[in-house]
């Protein structure tokens, strides 16, 4: 009888965890993607612990002062599948999302080096 293969020591290629966003719009149209990632479990702990405190399923109100302002995409990802996804104009990047935003930025920026936590939510 075959014996299964031993894929203990096999990672999955995709990181445990992904948070990209993705800025729009704006005066120009352009379009920017950030990335962060997170492999340790006690790190990947962390963002999901804060992206799930965050109120996805919340419309955000309607500004008519957004003509022209950047429109941000953010998504949340488990071994490459999707678990939360929102799209929110400028207006509305506060508290916790402005914070998860920026932590994104910061890590995707390489200032804040690569897999760290997130700052706790406020």
């Amino acid at each position: 009888m075959e014996q299964p293969a031993d894929t203990s020591g096999l990672r999955d290629a995709s990181p445990q965890v992904a948070v990209t966003v993705v800025r729009t719009g704006g005066f120009a149209g352009l379009k920017r993607t950030w990335e962060a990632t997170a492999d340790d479990p006690s790190t990947v702990g962390v963002w999901l612990g804060f992206a799930d405190s965050l109120p996805w399923g919340a419309t955000p109100r309607e500004d008519p002062r957004s003509v022209d302002r950047f429109v941000y995409r953010i998504v949340i990802a488990v071994h490459s599948e999707v678990r939360h996804e929102k799209t929110l104009p400028e207006s509305a990047l506060t508290g916790g999302w402005r914070d998860l935003v920026d932590r994104v930025q910061q890590q995707a920026d390489g200032d804040a080096g690569s897999g760290q936590s997130p700052a706790p939510p406020h």
